[in-house]
């Protein structure tokens, strides 16, 4: 009898593409065939619903629109296959249970605490030969476990089309910002094993893969028997054959002056994602965000001072209630005075049950959000242009990844910069040196050193290719 198929529908952020695959691993370790993954394969939800018995659904919660990609994702699928077992986890399974117990064909639900044991759920469910339910199971709790944690260890097999694997070090939060559903979502601060971090770090260096993307929700809160996230990076620095350790989104008040160290003389990438979130004191404030403006240019200028060619990125929130027009001239003039290579803007999305709905504050005019993130969107697109026409004449280390459409083979530098070559060796996985010689649409276009076509053979890059901001970290 051949074994079930299964596939993963993954919406949101890099911690729950880390748990996706770790969900994968653990499901082929229970006899499912793993097909059209969109975290192992690369398969993005735009590109329609593959078939398959089982769908694993990884919800995002953290905006309304994020909850509206998840239901339409859902039914999407119904539609293509109605004869697939729908199984929902995620944030949204934790908040938004009692609206999805009220689509039709979802079979099982499983919230933040029983996220990790669907794999045993399901095949539960599969050895009484149920395929299809008439209501879904539920396997819920309001209560998050607080204790640290440790996870399956990956199956290289699964996820042989990754550059960089990711891996789950932290999860949940106590900062308990008043926009942010992170807290109910996934709970308090709790930190992965020292010795398992360790172990899923090595077994990848082993497998060939050179860089290693540390995720979580607080990541600069990580905390275990004693050691903290520089203790971390220093002993995985240690693993040999690991060139490269990238560390997504960071709050301000939680980096390490250790990192910025291991940035300049380690192997730390030169990449620091800092959440603004605004650059107005009175917005801050009401955020609950634990900095001032001045706080965070001093966080800033702290961090250019101690790393060269550092890429500096930043999570920007429009429309949050309160927000006039002279705070938000505080945040474009913030933005300008700063050497910011992207931004990640996003509207205020108010979330049921979050302090700012008790607050009393005026809500903005959606036309006036729409307005100024448009103003912020086109201030990044300007921002990246000018760090990367900076790179130009300059010799960085790239890990290649793919072949793209036009022929060039793209990667990524240490400090972000998406780097194409002509060349007709595969390079995939390698890190090799380059020269950037000139930037055009958001790709910066260079020659291998030692090798790799001349500028004048470098193809002219597509107007229909839509290099958008970098993903969210």
């Amino acid at each position: 009898m051949p074994a079930p198929t299964l596939t993963f529908h993954t919406l949101g952020c890099r911690l729950n593409q880390s748990e996706s695959d770790t969900l994968a691993t653990a499901f082929s370790k229970e006899g499912y065939q793993i097909v059209d993954n969109t975290t192992a394969a690369g398969v993005p939800v735009t590109a329609g619903v593959p078939t398959a018995d089982i769908c694993v659904i990884n919800t995002c919660s953290v905006t309304e629109s994020a909850e509206a990609k998840c239901r339409h994702i859902i039914r999407k699928t119904l539609r293509k296959s109605p004869n697939t077992f729908i199984a929902v986890t995620g944030c949204y399974a934790q908040v938004g249970v009692s609206a999805l117990k009220k689509i039709p064909g979802i079979d099982l639900i499983a919230g933040t605490e029983y996220k990790m044991m669907l794999p045993s759920l399901v095949k539960q469910v599969e050895e009484k030969g149920v395929s299809k339910l008439s209501e879904p199971l539920v396997f819920h709790t309001p209560k998050i476990g607080q204790d640290d944690f440790s996870l399956p260890l990956p199956a290289h097999d699964l996820f042989y089309r990754h550059t960089r694997p990711n891996i789950k070090i932290q999860d949940g939060c106590d900062f308990f910002c008043t926009f942010c559903i992170i807290p109910f979502t996934r709970g308090r601060e709790r930190s992965r094993k020292w010795d398992d971090v360790l172990l899923e770090a090595s077994l990848w260096a082993a497998q060939g893969y050179q860089e290693i993307v540390l995720t979580g929700v607080n990541l600069g809160e990580y905390a275990a028997e004693g050691r903290g996230l520089a203790d971390l990076v220093e002993a995985l620095e240690a693993i040999d054959s690991l060139r490269r350790i990238r560390i997504s989104s960071i709050e301000p008040t939680t980096v390490p002056l250790r990192l910025y160290d291991r940035m300049r003389d380690g192997k730390v990438c030169p990449y620091l994602h800092l959440p603004l979130q605004s650059g107005s004191n009175t917005v801050l404030s009401n955020m609950g965000r634990r900095y001032t403006r001045e706080d965070y240019i001093r966080f800033v200028k702290e961090a250019f001072a101690r790393v060269p060619d550092l890429c500096l990125g930043a999570d920007v929130m429009v429309g949050f209630p309160g927000e006039e027009d002279v705070e938000f001239d505080e945040t474009i003039t913030l933005i300008e005075s700063l050497p910011f290579a992207y931004l990640h803007v996003f509207p205020f999305s108010e979330r049921k049950g979050t302090r700012v709905t008790r607050m009393n504050l005026p809500k903005v005019p959606s036309s006036t959000i729409k307005k100024r993130s448009q103003y912020l969107i086109d201030l990044s697109k300007k921002k990246r242009e000018r760090f990367y026409q900076n790179a130009v004449g300059k010799s960085f280390d790239v890990l290649f990844e793919h072949r793209n459409e036009v022929g060039l083979f793209e990667g990524l530098t240490g400090n972000y910069i998406r780097v194409g070559v002509a060349t007709d060796e595969n390079l995939s996985g390698q890190i090799r040196p380059v020269r950037i010689e000139k930037v055009t649409d958001g790709l910066a276009y260079a020659v291998l050193h030692g090798g790799g076509l001349l500028l004048s053979h470098l193809p002219p890059l597509p107007q229909q290719i839509n290099r958008r901001n970098h993903k969210k970290r």
